[in-house]
């Protein structure tokens, strides 16, 4: 049954066709008239238009009459009044540029990308103020969507919570005004910043729990890895002048116990492979945490920070140490770190086996 539009004459542009860019176009086409879906691949495009269905990102989920498909951004968002960008993090500068080019105004903006650019070590949060403070007009800071949300549960009709963080709470409101539906709530959050790196280093730690899960190691060790990923999130929010509160939030502990715990976590399921393979696995699709790992630690030390469970995933992941190093990381003495290590002191990072 097609739900009944709430904002009459309102457009929204979602920027990204992957699994929950899609997901967030069929949920929020009961909220608006019109949702303009940008992707760059014309097949999907094509897809959408004949068939209403995505089935490379989302195979059984059927989008709703008002969502159109389109290659071209100008047209995406064009007479926009909402901007939700959910392409990877890879991706997110060069859609930034483009956007910023085409604003006949300042729309809201909110970021649902979650993962760490690559060679920066900068959130989507920090990409996109970077990218649009640019200009002699200044576009209004963006807001984050964080939280526990895998897209294929929305998608079939479960119910989800998260964050909706942003510098202004009247704007937060009235964007979760918009935003909110049966199946997402949204909880008003003041810290973007926080929402987006817990967001982005909770795949990380996924992989983890999901190597740990692959070679049996039990729910203790992977409770035990929650845990150190969350602390050291919060450590890694601090020196970033972020709220280490937020791995209380939906975006904290709630995001990390759905993606390291669950089978429909992307990253997770990377975990499993790699505890499967005999070398490094192969990565398809978007796992954020295969490439946010290694700019995390790069930007942690860079910070003055040594976060010995960080630093073992990705020394894991590139083929520089064994899984034993993750229980390391987490179950035996710290050789006496300080938390906050002068960068200049600190050993290198390892690089990715070629």
């Amino acid at each position: 049954m097609k739900e009944q539009s709430r904002h009459t004459g309102r457009k929204l542009s979602v920027l990204g066709a992957g699994c929950w860019g899609t997901t967030l176009a069929a949920l929020e086409a009961g909220n608006f008239d019109t949702v303009s879906l940008f992707t760059p691949e014309v097949g999907a495009c094509e897809e959408v238009a004949r068939y209403h269905t995505n089935e490379a990102y989302t195979a059984d989920l059927r989008l709703p009459n008002n969502v159109f498909a389109t290659t071209r951004l100008e047209r995406a968002v064009d007479g926009a009044g909402l901007l939700l960008v959910a392409v990877p993090s890879g991706a997110l500068r060069d859609v930034a540029e483009s956007v910023m080019c085409l604003f006949g105004e300042r729309i809201p903006t909110v970021i649902a990308t979650k993962g760490l650019e690559r060679n920066t070590g900068l959130t989507g949060f920090e990409v996109w103020r970077q990218v649009t403070g640019r200009g002699r007009r200044q576009a209004r800071p963006p807001m984050v969507l964080s939280g526990p949300n895998l897209a294929s549960e929305i998608a079939r009709g479960e119910p989800a919570v998260s964050l909706l963080a942003g510098l202004h709470r009247s704007e937060v409101d009235r964007i979760a005004g918009l935003l909110e539906h049966p199946r997402l709530r949204l909880v008003p959050y003041h810290d973007p910043l926080g929402a987006q790196l817990a967001g982005s280093l909770k795949n990380v730690y996924a992989v983890a729990c999901g190597l740990a899960a692959g070679l049996g190691w039990g729910d203790n060790v992977r409770a035990a890895l929650i845990w150190k990923g969350l602390d050291e999130t919060a450590a890694f929010a601090a020196a970033l002048g972020a709220d280490p509160a937020v791995v209380t939030t939906p975006a904290g502990v709630g995001d990390f116990v759905a993606t390291c715990t669950s089978r429909l976590s992307r990253n997770h399921d990377l975990g499993l492979a790699l505890a499967a393979s005999t070398g490094r696995a192969e990565v398809t699709g978007v796992r954020e945490g295969a490439g946010t790992a290694g700019e995390a630690a790069r930007r942690a030390r860079s910070l003055g920070l040594r976060l010995r469970l960080l630093e073992a995933v990705w020394s894991v992941m590139a083929g520089a140490a064994g899984p034993p190093a993750l229980r390391a990381a987490v179950f035996e003495p710290s050789d006496a770190v300080p938390l906050r290590e002068r960068a200049g002191h600190a050993a290198p990072v390892p690089a990715p086996a070629c």
